[in-house]
């Protein structure tokens, strides 16, 4: 019986993701809201789907918050701001005409005294009658008002409701002066007329605080209750249509419910269940059909932190009410995920962050419905992803998922068009600019857990890249070689599912260790002496199996990632080198095998697999004088029959029914590049060829 402290430092890996994803449970429990559930599903417009409902107990109908506002906007509208009379500034004002009169008339010396004393006397009368009326100077929430509105204006701590016609302007006021003494030719004078106009002032002004202070009081005494449903009145029976009026009602049932009335220890526990379900299945998922990612410590983290933090935003702005979740860019998640692990990881883990958020938000139904459609448009707009355009591409799309799906979905919820949440658009707004976040979040995942990203993986594929440059001026044959071979495996995996990005990458590099003695390979023997003429057998197979080990050296040197490395590495298995073998025990006994053979290791992926098929295929098809449809066939069937017999793919992830689509494809895609057009005789060749 194995010892369970060996069986535990064995399987360690395997606990430590057992920890996190029960840690993952556990956190989700703690951070979101857990009250109870409305046990009933309800839709406006629809027919009510259970049984007959009553009142389990009195509550209050709740006002909607259209209704609510609608009340709060003409509370606004209606409301008498408070305007201060100051008694100050009309004494201070005449007593400054007095001076102001008395000063230009001495001025004028001609004046009788009982003609001074006219004017005055008129002067005042003037400006009583215009201070009595008052001088307004009107804020500017109230200058586009109507001449009709009413404020409320305060004297002496006495408040007098007047409207806005019966006050002057400062503008009225020196109209009004000057039009009443234009009739007379007595007032008529410059000097009296200059000392009533410097005497204005206004004495009617706007209280703000005061008036923001009332109207906070009257706005806070709104009643959000419109009615009371008693303790077993009929609510709603079977199959009648939720109206806009029974859905209120139903919503103030469903609120006081969750509010006060579910409350209770199985709350937690039904939260428990259902998040450790979905992390179960997800698990299992990973175990089943993703056992590399499973097996991966950093892998699992990753995934698990992106879900996380998703989850903690929904649950802090869904308990704020700050803002609206549809504000959340959820299809950052796949984006991201894709760019990393593919599309079955990138939507089974939307799913898992939609299903769990589903639990918290309030429109579950609404919001997986909008959020699987958009996951699905995010993955399928960034499933091969060769620009970085189309990140905001992807955005677009998504914004329009969002904004079909949501207007659906409104349209059956209500009556009229007018109706519409049409707010809900400007989220999506917000939300398109915030997935655009999904590009540098890529390049900061893939520092921090070493990751290889399609973006980077776009960056390698750039033939301008400094060894793919080099192999171009030194190998130029090698480096047409690969460039058949990237575009063969990119179109094989295009096609049985896999990952054709990186699959063309790693064939890009896969033979870079031909930079050195480039000459000792045929693709770049242009004719003359072949060099191996000169070799025995062994060292010319010494020199050939080197670009193995000399290609990943060089690529380490370079900083080339190790998932590329990796095709370098395997692109030949441990294969022989064949041709040099055979020849070699023609004349030799007791071979040694090994010597002949690459060190590996096997393919352990599919793109892997795929790259060694289509590179044994590509240089085996130049050996081919006058290739024909035929010989094409058997070429290519005899080749990958060799390397299952050798069992070279038994560490790759490829199934045989996809090692004979990928038979299939190459034989069509060779067929294509060795087509040879059909001759006709000479007498019917044109005789001008356009």
């Amino acid at each position: 019986m194995q010892n369970p402290l060996e069986y535990l430092n064995k399987n360690k890996g395997d606990y430590i993701r057992y920890l996190l994803l029960a840690l993952s449970v556990l956190i989700v429990l703690l951070i979101i809201p857990k009250k109870g559930k409305f046990k009933y599903e309800y839709e406006q417009g629809k027919p009510w789907m259970h049984d007959d409902l009553s009142a389990p107990f009195t509550f209050a109908v709740l006002k909607s918050p259209a209704e609510i506002n609608a009340e709060q906007n003409e509370i606004k509208e209606n409301f008498k701001p408070f305007y201060i009379r100051d008694p100050k500034i009309e004494n201070t004002e005449k007593d400054k005409f007095l001076n102001t009169l008395s000063a230009s008339s001495a001025q004028e010396g001609d004046i009788s005294k009982d003609l001074k004393k006219f004017y005055l006397s008129r002067g005042l009368t003037i400006l009583d009658d215009i201070y009595s009326k008052g001088i307004i100077s009107l804020d500017t929430l109230h200058k586009s008002k109507p001449k009709e509105f009413i404020l409320t204006e305060l004297k002496n701590n006495i408040a007098t409701d007047k409207q806005i016609v019966n006050y002057y302007t400062l503008g009225e006021a020196r109209s009004s002066i000057l039009e009443r003494t234009e009739r007379d030719s007595i007032l008529n004078q410059g000097w009296f007329i200059k000392s009533l106009l410097s005497s204005l002032s206004v004495n009617v002004t706007y209280d703000k605080k005061l008036s923001e202070k009332k109207l906070d009081e009257i706005l806070g005494s709104i009643s959000s209750n419109r009615g009371i449903i008693k303790q077993d009145q009929t609510i709603i029976g079977r199959g009648i249509i939720v109206t806009p009026e029974r859905y209120r009602v139903l919503e103030s049932l469903r609120q006081e419910y969750e509010t006060n009335i579910g409350k209770s220890y199985t709350i937690p526990l039904g939260y428990l269940i259902l998040i450790a379900s979905l992390f179960l299945m997800f698990g299992i998922n990973l175990e089943v059909f993703h056992k590399e990612i499973a097996a991966s410590t950093r892998s699992l983290i990753l995934i698990l932190i992106n879900v996380l933090i998703f989850i903690g935003l929904t649950s802090y702005i869904t308990s704020q009410g700050i803002y609206n979740v549809y504000f959340i860019p959820y299809c950052i998640v796949p984006i991201v995920l894709l760019a990393f692990f593919g599309i079955r990881i990138a939507l089974i883990t939307h799913f898992l962050v939609v299903f769990l958020c589903g639990l918290i938000v309030a429109n579950p139904y609404e919001f997986v419905l909008l959020q699987s459609f958009a996951g699905f448009t995010a993955v399928l707009s960034m499933v091969r992803l060769r620009y970085i355009s189309q990140f905001f591409i992807s955005a677009t799309l998504i914004f329009f998922a969002y904004s079909i799906v949501f207007l659906g979905v409104s349209f059956i919820k209500t009556s009229t068009v007018k109706d519409v949440n049409w707010q809900g658009l400007e989220w999506f707004a917000g939300n398109f600019i915030l997935t655009l976040v999904a590009y540098p979040l890529v390049y900061v995942n893939e520092k921090i857990f070493g990751f290889l990203s399609d973006i980077r993986l776009l960056e390698f594929s750039d033939i301008n890249n400094k060894v793919l440059k080099e192999l171009f001026l030194r190998a130029p044959g090698t480096f047409q070689h690969s460039l058949q071979v990237a575009n063969l495996v990119e179109s094989v995996l295009d096609r049985i599912g896999g990952n054709a990005l990186l699959g063309r990458v790693g064939a890009l590099y896969h033979d870079i260790g031909k930079i050195y003695n480039p000459g000792f390979f045929t693709e770049n023997q242009k004719g003359g002496v072949n060099p191996h003429e000169n070799l025995d057998e062994l060292e010319s197979a010494e020199i050939i199996i080197a670009h193995v080990t000399r290609g990943i050296d060089l690529a380490t040197k370079n900083h080339i990632p190790k998932k590329i490395i990796e095709f370098i590495r395997t692109h030949h298995g441990t294969t022989r080198v064949e041709y040099f073998y055979r020849n070699y025990i023609m004349d030799h006994d007791n071979v040694d095998e090994t010597e002949f053979r690459y060190p590996g290791p096997k393919p352990s992926s599919k793109e892997m697999a795929v790259l060694m098929m289509a590179d044994s295929v590509e240089a085996a098809s130049r050996s081919l004088p006058n290739p024909d449809d035929k010989q094409i066939e058997i070429l290519i069937d005899k080749i990958i029959d060799a390397k299952i017999q050798d069992n070279q793919f038994d560490n790759a992830s490829i199934t045989i029914q996809e090692i004979n689509s990928v038979r299939r494809i190459l034989k069509k895609l060779m067929k294509s590049i060795y087509h040879i057009r059909i001759q006709y005789p000479a007498e019917q060749v044109p005789n001008k060829i356009i």
